[in-house]
């Protein structure tokens, strides 16, 4: 089969005389005979002719002169993305000081499987700090005062204390306890001495517990590593994955904090009877967490000596190279200087003068080239860029290379130290490394090279704000939307001609973009909100308003009736629908493609009957109820259908789900 080749003009011989003969009354009206006997219409098929045969040759354009011609725009293809990992390096035991594990410390999945092995690089030093214990503080409710407090000393006359209620716990009741070390995603451990008569009446392997530290958002979960206390019917150790913490007051002290609370029960739950009773608690830590990446790092690789040319090229020894952080340069030395010189690098000349040390650098080929000196029309000679001095050593001081869809491993793949840290036992990935993308190709170069030269230092038109802003944050935003207000439309209460609003819905993780989102997650961070509106106020018309918005986001809360079929699981049908709920109503995974629910777009229950009905094990839908929540958390009911404004999307609430048997 020969390889598929796509015309630059698919225009036929017909359709340029059809053309032509359109074009006769605007530019020669007397011409009133266009009949294929006369000559005039003879010559127009003689230059169709001729025109043809120029479009056939035109057409066989081979790929290489694709890539001459995306050069000349200064076009190059993009390289590859790497895929990025939470790396976690677990501890042989509690150290009682720092472990510092290095930037650039390579892992790699296993090649027990026969393949080859993939290799990944952690992005920061990791200083996996020790902890102590600070403060203890039991919350529990009492008839009279409500929710008291009640400080623990960590010194105590009577060894045992309730964790909870004396009388008996409910719901919120809480054990607190505080930190004064900085353990942004560390691993600790909580090991606790409890007596065994505790917390009687529970199911040990599912407590009515929930384990939470305090963020810059709120409360959050937290990931539970190990367990082995039973829900504190026993002493055992505790293993938790902390977030990036923040420091909060309880009680009138301020600290880091986690807490432990008493929730309600589920079905495969009881409740306590009595409070579980600690005789101690302490805290120690067991490892800590950072991103690698899909990568090969390497530390000053020498380029060579400068011969003091404009113009130079030299070349890295590894690619495709991966974007550079801000420590990965061209350093440059010669005799007489104390340390490595930092030369900047650049994407273009263009603005570069005689004496500023820049240079360019092309990702998939690994190109490195100082700046030219071009005569101009007058003769003189005008340098780009500075010229490293003739003799001077040129070394990269770090750079790394890699990428590519294979990095995108599953969780626990990533299992093998190439070099293994001090104090460190074993290391896993506890999420799927994602973001793996492969070098570009030139069909999607193609593709890319009419958007860029349509849109190329200038947004006029609602697409071009959404193309511009999707590829300068490719990573930190996952959908755009431009409003434009309309000439018609302007009235006084409302924003005149010229006015453009760009609403911005940032990026999540995919773990957490397919499931349930709190608002606070999908904010527009201001700092990320001030970098977009200044990169599109350069790009805007002179009289054009911009304004840079998050999304509005309307919450939906569905509370279902559903019938199983026989010999169905009802709680896994019950987690399966809500589920579907939420990756269906969902600004970034939802709708009916599936790639985020459109800006705008009604939500009809129809909808929600259309997506519960496609979960396995359903028998049949007996009713939906859809409520939209007010900002008061207060909810709506809606019959038909819920509304939306040009700038709102949906988002789920916590679904109700009612599950019976037939």
């Amino acid at each position: 089969m020969p390889l598929p080749t796509r015309p630059l003009d698919d225009r036929s011989f017909q359709d340029l005389v059809d053309e032509a003969k359109k074009r006769i009354p605007l530019y020669c009206p007397e011409w009133t005979d266009h009949n294929v006997s006369d000559p005039g219409v003879t010559l127009i098929e003689l230059f169709a002719w001729m025109v043809d045969i120029l479009l056939y040759r035109l057409n066989q354009v081979p790929a290489s002169h694709y890539i001459q011609l995306l050069e000349l725009l200064g076009i190059q293809l993009e390289p590859p993305q790497a895929a990025s990992a939470p790396i976690t390096f677990y501890l042989s035991a509690p150290q009682p000081t720092a472990v510092t594990v290095p930037r650039g410390t390579a892992a790699s999945t296993s090649r027990a499987d026969g393949g080859e092995a993939i290799v990944f690089s952690t992005d920061e030093e990791l200083v996996i700090r020790p902890a102590e214990l600070k403060h203890i503080i039991t919350r529990y409710r009492t008839p009279d005062r409500g929710l008291v407090y009640r400080a623990v000393a960590l010194a105590r006359l009577t060894r045992e204390f309730p964790t909870f209620s004396p009388e008996r716990p409910q719901e919120g009741d809480g054990l607190y306890m505080g930190f004064d070390a900085d353990l942004d995603h560390h691993l600790v451990g909580f090991e606790m001495n409890c007596l065994r008569a505790g917390g009687l009446n529970i199911i040990p392997e599912s407590p009515p517990l929930i384990w939470q530290a305090w963020t810059a958002t709120g409360w959050r979960d937290l990931e539970i590593e190990e367990d082995t206390t039973g829900g504190m019917s026993w002493s055992g150790r505790v293993l938790l994955h902390l977030p990036e913490l923040a420091r909060s007051e309880i009680n009138g002290i301020e600290a880091h904090w986690v807490r432990c609370q008493v929730t309600p029960t589920r079905e495969d739950q009881r409740p306590y009877t009595t409070s579980p009773i600690l005789r101690d608690i302490s805290m120690a830590t067991w490892g800590a967490t950072v991103t690698a990446s899909h990568a090969t790092e390497v530390l000053h690789e020498p380029l060579g000596r400068s011969d003091g040319s404009p113009g130079q090229v030299f070349r890295l020894e590894h690619t495709p190279i991966l974007p550079r952080h801000e420590d990965e340069r061209v350093e440059l030395w010669q005799s007489g200087m104390e340390s490595w010189q930092a030369w900047a690098e650049v994407a273009s000349f263009g603005e570069s003068s005689a004496d500023d040390p820049h240079y360019v650098l092309d990702s998939a080929t690994g190109e490195l080239r100082f700046g030219p000196a071009l005569r101009q029309r007058n003769g003189a000679v005008r340098r780009y860029g500075a010229i490293p001095p003739r003799g001077a050593e040129l070394r990269f001081s770090r750079y790394r290379y890699g990428g590519g869809t294979a990095g995108n491993v599953r969780r626990g793949a990533i299992t093998e130290l190439k070099s293994a840290p001090a104090y460190i036992k074993r290391i896993s990935n506890r999420a799927p490394a994602q973001g793996g993308l492969d070098q570009e190709t030139l069909e999607q170069a193609i593709f890319r090279a009419r958007n860029l030269l349509r849109t190329r230092y200038r947004a006029v038109t609602a697409s071009d704000y959404e193309y511009l802003t999707l590829d300068a944050f490719r990573g930190e935003i996952a959908r755009v939307r431009c409003l434009q207000t309309a000439l018609a439309g302007a009235t006084p209460d409302r924003a005149g001609p010229g006015q453009v609003y760009v609403i911005v819905i940032p990026h999540l993780p995919e773990e957490e973009a397919t499931r349930y989102i709190p608002l606070a997650r999908l904010a527009l961070a201001p700092e990320l909100q001030q970098r977009i509106a200044r990169f599109l106020d350069e790009r805007r018309l002179l009289t054009t308003q911009l304004e840079v918005r998050q999304a509005g986001y309307k919450r939906i809360r569905v509370d279902a009736q559903v019938v199983a079929r026989p010999e169905t699981d009802e709680r896994r049908l019950q987690a399966d629908i809500r589920g579907a709920l939420e990756r269906f109503v969902n600004p970034l995974r939802g709708g009916p493609e599936g790639n985020g629910w459109p800006f705008g777009r009604e939500l009809y229950l129809s909808d929600l009957y259309a997506c519960i009905q496609t979960v396995d094990g359903l028998l049949n839908v007996q009713s939906i109820d859809m409520f939209w929540v007010d900002e008061n958390d207060q909810p709506h009911r809606a019959e038909r259908k819920v509304d939306l404004l040009a700038h709102e999307v949906v988002v789920s609430d916590i679904h109700n789900v009612t599950v019976t048997v037939e």
